[in-house]
């Protein structure tokens, strides 16, 4: 998994100024987009008009935030990859991001680093290439892009290792590894909440069931503690909120207060119901009203 960042000067640079929010938000997607599938900066036609219109487009290109590859046209990256038109190159791209080529070699020595800390914890003997050190330079799984030409001011907020999880098959769980630097597993493979994931809870009606936060709060309490590991995150996040959701569909109803007590004949305890005091002067009113009529008909 790679990472966007934005540079925290983008939101008062001219270029965007002049372009406005609308076209700043599709910017930051196409970015998005291309850490994401490791384009080297380019976006294709259909998913860049799938994000935002015409106009946004012509915005952002007049204002050379991209550039425009025709249908028959084809453009190559700095980095030597190559993409067929129609399409859309964020500018100066590579000027802030690492290539596909970049990316790929760090995940290749993050594994090595891996595989030689896992050979170390079970006494095997290791050749080392020096690939097992950690790496002077700047953590290269982030994906930066800004409207300057000034490097990102922020270090990477998410400095996490760019190894693919462990596992046999989707969804499966690697046995514990106690990392150097102490990060937990689902930490290391930056694991976040997002709105997809909301979405999907409420589609499905497990929203209703649970307190999708405080789930996913007891879901990542729990991989912390075991330290072990999932290949996809998303799909045993998925298994732990229909879990919690069944347990809270099957948990029975806590009754409602005085759904237990049963009225007992006299007013309780087997004795006879008292009169209310109330009750004996109205009749005794009654009764003398009762004699002064019979009085006065006798008169």
């Amino acid at each position: 998994m790679a990472w966007s960042r934005i540079d925290d000067s983008l939101h008062s640079h001219p270029k965007i100024m002049l372009v406005g929010n609308a076209a700043t938000g599709l910017f930051v997607r196409l970015i998005s987009y291309a850490g994401q599938h490791l384009t080297d900066g380019f976006v294709p036609a259909s998913a860049a008009r799938s994000y935002g219109t015409a106009r946004l487009l012509k915005a952002l290109c007049d204002a050379q935030l991209l550039h425009k590859v025709d249908s028959n046209a084809s453009h190559t990256s700095e980095a030597d990859l190559t993409f067929n038109g129609p399409g859309f190159v964020i500018h100066d791209y590579l000027d802030y991001n690492p290539s596909r080529k970049q990316v790929h070699a760090e995940r290749a020595k993050n594994a090595a680093r891996q595989e030689a800390f896992r050979n170390r914890r079970k006494g095997k003997p290791i050749v080392s290439d020096g690939s097992d050190k950690p790496s002077n330079n700047a953590p290269s799984n982030g994906v930066t892009n800004a409207a300057t030409n000034g490097a990102p001011s922020r270090p990477d907020p998410y400095p996490t290792d760019m190894a693919d999880a462990g596992g046999d098959s989707a969804g499966s769980e690697a046995p514990p590894e106690q990392r150097p630097d102490g990060l937990a597993p689902i930490d290391v493979d930056g694991f976040k909440l997002t709105d997809g994931m909301r979405r999907w809870a409420h589609r499905d009606g497990y929203a209703s069931l649970v307190d999708i936060d405080h789930s996913t709060q007891q879901f990542v309490s729990h991989y912390r503690s075991t330290g072990a590991r999932r290949k996809s995150w998303p799909d045993a996040w998925q298994k732990w909120i229909r879990d919690d959701a069944r347990k809270a569909a099957e948990r029975p109803a806590r009754p409602t207060q005085g759904a237990f007590l049963v009225p007992l004949e006299g007013g309780g305890q087997g004795r006879p119901a008292r009169r209310s005091t109330t009750d004996d002067r109205v009749a005794a009113a009654l009764d003398l009203a009762a004699e002064l009529r019979a009085e006065e008909g006798t008169a």
